[in-house]
């Protein structure tokens, strides 16, 4: 998923972009309001705006408020030092999906911005990959030569992995994703939920979709 981070404060902008990285996101980064209407009028692969308030040129007060009027979804966030309800509720009218205050945890940035996917996603009934599709709201899995049924688990995972296809997850981050652990557990239910995917997906298709990429956790190959 790539996230445009529009922070005129460049320190932080690039140690935000770093971060996104490591957490397997892609991210572009611009340092003002009028470059991020430039920026999404030559580029429509942007899934996520992360808008400092205070810009020069065009706050992302009013960048957020001229891509509504233009008819733009796509899911924003708006970063500010004001910590005034007022200013909550006046983001959040603008068409901002959140708001957060200066300064946050990047912990807590990336579980916003997890949940914002979310609601995006579940209003798709269905997440195509491959000559296969999910159905989000039955979680069963669907190709040419049948269809499987998931557990919870495992369709949390499954829709975990279509959100980060092509790119590395680590143990680590399933465990604190899916199982909500800030630790690897000792037991193997990680390898064992993903076996059974691996085991209904083999079952319905001839494509390996779930790689594991030895000494670093498992990616998911969009065949």
């Amino acid at each position: 998923m790539h996230i445009l981070i529009a922070e005129d404060e460049q320190s932080l902008a690039h140690s935000l972009r770093r971060s996104f990285e490591a957490e397997g996101y892609t991210a572009s980064v611009v340092y003002d309001g009028q470059a991020v209407l430039d920026f999404l009028e030559q580029n429509k692969t942007i899934d996520l705006l992360l808008l400092d308030w205070r810009m020069p040129r065009a706050s992302g007060f009013e960048v957020c408020k001229t891509l509504r009027a233009q008819g733009n979804k796509i899911p924003i966030i708006l970063l500010t030092a004001l910590n005034d309800i007022s200013n909550k509720v006046e983001a959040l009218n603008a068409g901002a999906d959140d708001y957060i205050t200066k300064p946050f945890a990047f912990k807590e940035l990336i579980a916003r911005i997890n949940a914002i996917f979310r609601r995006v996603q579940s209003s798709k009934e269905i997440l195509k990959f491959g000559n296969c599709c999910l159905n989000v709201v039955k979680h069963e899995i669907h190709s040419p030569k049948g269809k499987t049924k998931l557990s919870e688990k495992e369709f949390e995972l499954f829709y975990y992995f279509i959100q980060r296809k092509n790119s590395i997850i680590t143990r680590d981050q399933i465990a604190r994703d899916i199982w909500n652990l800030n630790f690897l557990p000792t037991t193997n239910f990680i390898e064992a939920t993903i076996k059974n995917l691996r085991k209904k997906l083999a079952e319905i298709t001839d494509c390996h979709h779930i790689k594991t990429v030895y000494g670093e956790g498992y990616t998911f190959i969009d065949d």
